[in-house]
């Protein structure tokens, strides 16, 4: 009993209880007189013989006295306080986690003799015992389930692991953020050859930024706001006028709404404006904050009704299958009835106008001759149509407007130069949510097509997607079409999208809101503070659940094929957060 000094050696393998190890798990019992705390969920360091080391996780701490042992009977509360407690030696359970001879460590096989010295891990020893990669993205720190560190032992994912796609769960407060911008930063920081782009609902992931991160940011211009702010003057007036307005916007949108305070602003146009006219496009605008030394380029975004009319389903799932069926053939018709540029507020105003078609005493609509002349539904016309307003009253397609001879338009920009190696934000701060889905759909298209030749050039290319508020995109279906669409959409992203170096991160706090598809193609799940229904769904054990229901934001419970075993992380953050 010498060695017990409860500083390294806090105890030993007693044989009062059966050390047990079966198919099912393992059970040790510790006996110690050392008088400290053993909370649930920390490790020791079993020794046995030779060169065999178990480690093992506290499962049950038991506190007694020699009264509570003898049954001696309790006549009243001050017979009670004048028995002076005399504590006997605390039994502590253990489930044996690991077997290792040397640093070959295995799912326990075997119980380890009795007597077997029991000690305090040493610093980095926990994580080499339960084989945790060496590298990868940083996580956190090893974390026990109350949240108190294992200091020295570090959780990284490893990029096979985050290519195989990642959950992040938590309510709101947990974490989650905080989490991902951590992942982005440590992408962005230790690989040359990674696109990491984030999808911001919010503004936080702009703020990678004051972590020395240039920024590109995608921001997607409505006509009503272009219409709002144009000024006259000739173009090159028009083009300053509007970059700083868009500027101001975003500045205020992502730094001032959350007191950020910016001092000098410096600000550079690259633009166009073309032969044919006084036509100006802004290809992006360079903001440089001189005293914080952070850059961020903002690249205007919108369609046009020609790249996107014959995929319109691709960019909001609103067609049913037979309206997709029929839905190239009546473009077709139109255009043949129609002459000059089609918009889609042109193909909308002509179907649903009178036609010189009388039948049962009225003029019929076009679209309802249309469908007489192709033998088609007037149902599945009314739902292309519907389909059709919707892209148009998103207001991010065909953003052009004119003033004093001068017109200004928005093109959808290069993503060849947009996806080069760095950081990318897609800016959804104010956008109603029909066109942040169709700003998403577009975008993450480009990122599959964009990422085939480049992942085959040079295999080490990565891109990394981080979906915030998951649910908002990839939502569960309200129809049979929808659902198709969904799961077409996540199958190429994921699935396909692996062979192509695309990793998806989904993080969301209503995982009842999401596909259920993103449940099964995510092979890491990430879940920090979280309601029990929530846990239950996920398939955290019951004995977790207890802990995060109420555990602190920064502390996740992880389950990973990389993993041999479920862990407990604490984030810190290490990218600049607010909020």
């Amino acid at each position: 009993m010498e060695n017990i000094d409860c500083k390294t050696y806090v105890g030993l393998i007693t044989r009062l209880m059966a050390s047990a190890v079966s198919l099912e798990g393992s059970e040790v019992y510790m006996i110690t007189e050392c008088d400290m705390d053993f909370p649930v969920g920390e490790y020791l360091v079993v020794e046995s013989s030779g060169e065999v080391n178990y480690l093992a996780r506290i499962t049950e701490s038991k506190v007694e006295d020699i009264y509570s042992i003898a049954r001696t009977p309790i006549l009243s509360l001050q017979q009670e306080l004048a028995m002076g407690v005399r504590y006997i030696p605390r039994f502590i359970k253990l489930e044996l986690v690991a077997e290792c001879i040397k640093d070959d460590c295995k799912p326990p096989s075997t119980p380890p003799r009795i007597h077997s010295m029991v000690r305090i891990p040493r610093e980095g020893e926990v994580a080499t015992m339960l084989s945790l990669p060496s590298g990868g993205v940083e996580l956190g720190s090893l974390a026990l389930p109350n949240g108190h560190e294992v200091k020295g032992n570090y959780v990284k994912l490893p990029l096979e692991a985050l290519n195989h796609h990642v959950l992040v769960v938590g309510t709101t407060g947990s974490g989650k953020t905080t989490l991902l911008k951590n992942i982005a930063l440590s992408l962005l920081t230790n690989y040359g050859d990674v696109t990491v782009m984030a999808l911001d609902t919010v503004g936080h992931y702009n703020h990678l930024v004051f972590n020395n991160v240039p920024v590109k940011v995608l921001i997607p211009m409505m006509r009503n706001w272009v219409k709002r702010n144009l000024r006259g003057g000739d173009a090159r007036a028009l083009a300053k006028s509007m970059a700083l307005k868009m500027t101001r916007q975003y500045l205020n949108d992502v730094f001032k709404a959350f007191g950020l305070k910016l001092g000098k602003l410096r600000i550079r146009i690259k633009g166009r404006v073309l032969k044919s006219g006084g036509t100006v496009i802004i290809n992006e605008v360079n903001v440089t904050l001189e005293d914080k030394k952070v850059n961020v380029t903002l690249i205007p975004w919108a369609l046009s009704t020609r790249s996107i009319l014959y995929r319109v389903h691709e960019v909001t799932g609103m067609l049913t299958d037979q309206a997709r069926m029929f839905y190239g053939r009546i473009i077709r018709e139109v255009m043949r009835r129609l002459r000059g540029e089609l918009t889609f507020n042109r193909i909308f105003q002509y179907l649903t106008s009178p036609s010189d078609v009388q039948m049962s005493g009225r003029l019929l609509l076009n679209y309802e001759v249309v469908a007489r002349d192709l033998g088609i539904h007037t149902s599945t016309l009314e739902n292309i149509l519907r389909t059709i307003l919707a892209v148009d009253e998103s207001g991010i397609v065909d953003v052009a407007y004119s003033k004093g001879g001068v017109e200004f338009k928005v093109h959808e920009p290069s993503y060849g130069k947009i996806l080069e190696p760095g950081y990318v934000v897609l800016h959804l701060v104010g956008l109603p949510p029909v066109a942040q889905r169709i700003f998403v759909y577009r975008v993450l298209d480009k990122v599959y097509g964009f990422m085939g030749p480049e992942h085959l050039r040079n295999r080490g290319r990565l891109a990394v997607i981080l979906v915030d508020e998951a649910h908002l995109f990839f939502p569960q279906a309200r129809s049979e079409d929808e659902r198709s669409m969904l799961e077409r959409h996540l199958t190429r992203l994921t699935r396909l999208g692996r062979g192509r170096g695309i990793s998806v991160v989904f993080a969301t706090h209503i995982p009842d809101d999401l596909n259920d598809a993103v449940l099964q193609l995510t092979n890491t799940k990430i879940v920090l503070r979280s309601d029990e229904r929530v846990l239950e769904r996920l398939n955290v054990p019951q004995s977790e659940r207890r802990f995060l229901t109420v555990a602190d934001a920064g502390v996740a419970y992880v389950k990973s094929f990389t993993y041999k075993y479920p862990l407990y992380i604490k984030v810190n953050p290490m990218a600049y957060h607010v909020g």
